[in-house]
């Protein structure tokens, strides 16, 4: 008679499976925790550039050698971005991914730090802009979050 061979794993090799996966997951999920703010931020730096360079172009191609005029708090985006729409120089209005808005708050009272202190601290539109300077920033985001020098360090959304 033949002796029967058995071709199983056996629970010891099972359970050596179960604790390397474990150890992999352990080590491969938490690089993708912050996938979604990391993207968001990529994509409003991308914008903010993109914005930036186009107002510069505006105001280059502009026979008043003037900053566009953005609507102010229009719920409308595309009459809030309508001057650069019209000029060809954006396709759509910009939305802000993190407070998902295109309206834009215009205050040609502050530049610089102050204005970007300002738009850090508005949630409820997409953009702060300065229409005599051209000075554009993303509400609710803090463009120093990589400078060590600045106290939020590392906190690309200080308003949660």
């Amino acid at each position: 008679m033949r002796a029967r061979i058995n071709r199983a794993f056996t629970l010891v090799e099972i359970l050596i499976v179960v604790v390397i996966l474990g150890i992999l997951a352990a080590v491969v999920i938490p690089q993708f925790v912050n996938a979604s703010d990391e993207a968001q931020v990529g994509n409003i730096e991308t914008q903010l550039r993109t914005l930036r360079t186009q107002v510069q172009l505006f105001r280059a191609q502009s026979d008043t050698n003037a900053f566009p005029a953005l609507a102010n708090g229009d719920d409308d985006g595309a009459v809030t971005w309508a001057t650069m729409i019209a000029a060809q120089l954006l396709q759509a209005p910009p939305v802000n991914p993190r407070t998902n808005s295109s309206t834009v708050t215009v205050d040609d009272g502050v530049t610089g730090v102050a204005g970007m202190d300002a738009a850090m601290a508005d949630t409820a539109v997409g953009w702060f802009y300065n229409d005599v300077t051209g000075e554009i920033w993303a509400a609710s985001f803090n463009e120093n979050y990589r400078d060590p020098a600045d106290d939020d360090t590392g906190v690309a959304w200080p308003n949660g």
